[in-house]
């Protein structure tokens, strides 16, 4: 029977037919209907343990990134397992064994989810990594009330109940259902039932295109910088190119996306500022500051507020603005002024210091 499969896969009509399949629905795979092709193969999820039987090296690189991470469940009241992390911290009137997933893990910060698929809120409900403390999120919002509909970047496969999604599990304030936790293989590229059974790179999506990671990596519709707090808020890095001039480039031009850059690892990190910019001449170099420490200043947070002019997070914007009376966000602070450049302060105060002895 899998010799028939295989063969009717193979054969050029079908192949022409799952191709257009595949890359026609990639923004809805859970609605690809079955092939008529007599072997009665579907595309359908397998999971990126399956991916990893081929393709064992990149799997166990990306197992180390954040991206699976994304979203964990908790089985048996035991916690998730990270590969860098350990967490054993739960928030006030919970236990393992009423907390259904952990949002995050891996860096940052990690938040929890209620034995109803709610979000869970109050004043020491996020566990901070970098501070090894638990503060405030959405402390003034009700326990029980925050539904999770952070699907569409958290998980694999995730369908909302606006797009006829049920709760996953059951759990009533789960905003949509999804194949899998976090960000897995097949996020990216796409359902891989065919492309398992074929062998084939035409039965798999490979988008290398900056557009493909700014799936994810943006908050506004509109592609302006959302700021919160006097910080860029995270996962802002596609809108940041954008804003920056180097939309012309792929985030795959200068990342590895089945490598951390996180935790020590520089794996993930392919291309160098002078491997282009071969004519610059870093004078700060001398004091320990690289092309980095200036154009990717910490002018975003995810988790921790490290000084008044330091977030956790490193912007993609790139540019400076020189202007010594440059504003970073627009008047109500909602917005980066991203094309005008990082103002000095979030560049200058990483080493100097301010009339106020900030920085």
């Amino acid at each position: 029977m899998g010799n028939k499969i295989l063969k009717n896969v193979r054969s050029a009509g079908v192949l022409l037919f799952i191709g257009c399949i595949a890359w026609s629905c990639a923004s809805d795979q859970l609605s690809l209907p079955e092939i008529e092709d007599g072997g009665g193969l579907e595309q359908a999820y397998i999971g990126s343990d399956q991916c990893a039987l081929c393709h064992s090296e990149i799997y166990n690189s990306f197992q180390t990134t954040g991206h699976p991470y994304k979203l964990n469940k908790v089985e048996g009241g035991v916690p998730p397992v990270f590969p860098f992390t350990i967490l054993d911290y739960t928030p006030s009137g919970y236990d393992w064994n009423n907390i259904t997933y952990v949002i995050g893990g891996f860096a940052w910060k990690a938040r929890y989810i209620d034995s109803n698929g709610y979000i869970i809120t109050g004043d020491d409900v996020q566990w901070n990594f970098e501070t090894m403390e638990a503060v405030p999120y959405h402390a003034d919002e009700e326990p029980g009330t925050k539904m999770y509909d952070c699907g569409r970047c958290h998980t694999t496969g995730w369908v909302s109940l606006d797009d006829g999604g049920v709760p996953q599990d059951d759990l009533e304030g789960m905003g949509g259902e999804f194949f899998a936790g976090g960000i897995q293989c097949e996020a990216c590229h796409g359902m891989g039932a065919l492309h398992k059974a074929s062998q084939s790179k035409d039965d798999i999506i490979i988008d290398r295109s900056a557009e493909q990671c700014g799936t994810c990596h943006y908050r506004n519709e509109d592609h302006t910088i959302a700021a919160s707090g006097g910080f860029i808020k995270h996962h802002e890095q596609y809108d940041e190119m954008i804003a920056a001039g180097h939309s012309v480039l792929s985030c795959n031009d200068f990342h590895d996306p089945h490598n951390s850059v996180k935790h020590g690892k520089t794996a993930g990190i392919i291309t160098n500022c002078t491997d282009c910019h071969t004519d610059t001449n870093n004078t700060h170099e001398i004091r320990g500051a690289s092309c980095e420490t200036c154009h990717l200043p910490y002018a975003s947070k995810s988790a921790v507020q490290r000084t008044k002019y330091q977030g956790d997070v490193q912007t993609h914007i790139f540019k400076i603005n020189v202007d010594p009376d440059g504003e970073m966000f627009n008047e109500d602070g909602t917005l980066a002024n991203g094309e005008t450049g990082v103002t000095l302060d979030f560049v200058c105060y990483q080493c100097h210091r301010d009339p106020d002895g900030e920085g």
